[in-house]
């Protein structure tokens, strides 16, 4: 039987909305995962502060999922101290799981445009096999993502992370624009999951005046 491997999808979640949700959903189906982890990003050395706390991005997270046998959350990067790395993240996880389960990260294609400079991407690249959420037209953007990577990684390596690409649809939602929305008020229904937006409503969240801070930063990727 062959062993079944951890899949990471990693991000800010600030808040999660639909589109992350579908596009995990996609990479899920096109590559027979049973099973996807979800990883809210702990705070990044060159982010500042997600726009609501480390407790409600992990809760809204919950509810959107809840239900939902495909995904599970994971508090990983949540309860390291920052800044948080993706190699930090991927050697915990490794450690707790044992060298037999594979891990694959599920990473955007913008994204993978700043592997070069993530930290330790040497070891990161050898402990997880990357597969790649892009949106069309992602086609445009990759040859020159190729460029870069194979003038930091060399061709071989740059083939292979590459090579498992995932075309997910293009759902033109972004947690900065939910964000933006309401902070003015105006309705992000059919943007998040219903149990989400009660929450954001519940909680105050993303208002200018509210206890969750100014809209600002935090897009929908997390540290590296």
């Amino acid at each position: 039987m062959m062993t079944e491997r951890i899949v990471l999808f990693g991000g800010t979640f600030d808040p999660v909305h639909n589109g992350h949700l579908i596009a995990a959903r996609a990479v899920a189906e096109e590559r027979g995962y049973r099973r996807v982890t979800l990883v809210p990003s702990g705070r990044g050395p060159h982010k500042g502060p997600a726009a609501a706390p480390d407790t409600d991005r992990l809760e809204m997270l919950n509810l959107a999922v809840k239900g939902d046998d495909l995904f599970e959350v994971s508090q990983t990067e949540l309860q390291r101290a920052a800044p948080s790395y993706t190699f930090d993240t991927l050697l915990e996880i490794r450690e707790a799981c044992g060298d037999d389960r594979p891990i694959d990260l599920v990473v955007g294609a913008d994204m993978l445009a700043d592997l070069p400079d993530w930290y330790r991407a040497d070891d990161v690249v050898k402990l997880a096999r990357f597969v790649i959420a892009a949106r069309p037209p992602w086609h445009e953007k990759m040859g020159a993502i190729s460029a870069l990577l194979v003038e930091r990684f060399g061709k071989r390596l740059a083939a292979d992370l590459i090579v498992g690409i995932c075309t997910t649809p293009l759902i033109d939602i972004s947690s900065s624009a939910i964000r933006e929305r309401l902070s003015a008020g105006l309705p992000v229904r059919y943007m998040v999951p219903d149990a989400v937006e009660e929450y954001i409503r519940s909680r105050g969240l993303y208002l200018r005046d509210g206890s969750s801070g100014p809209v600002c930063g935090g897009g929908a990727d997390g540290d590296r």
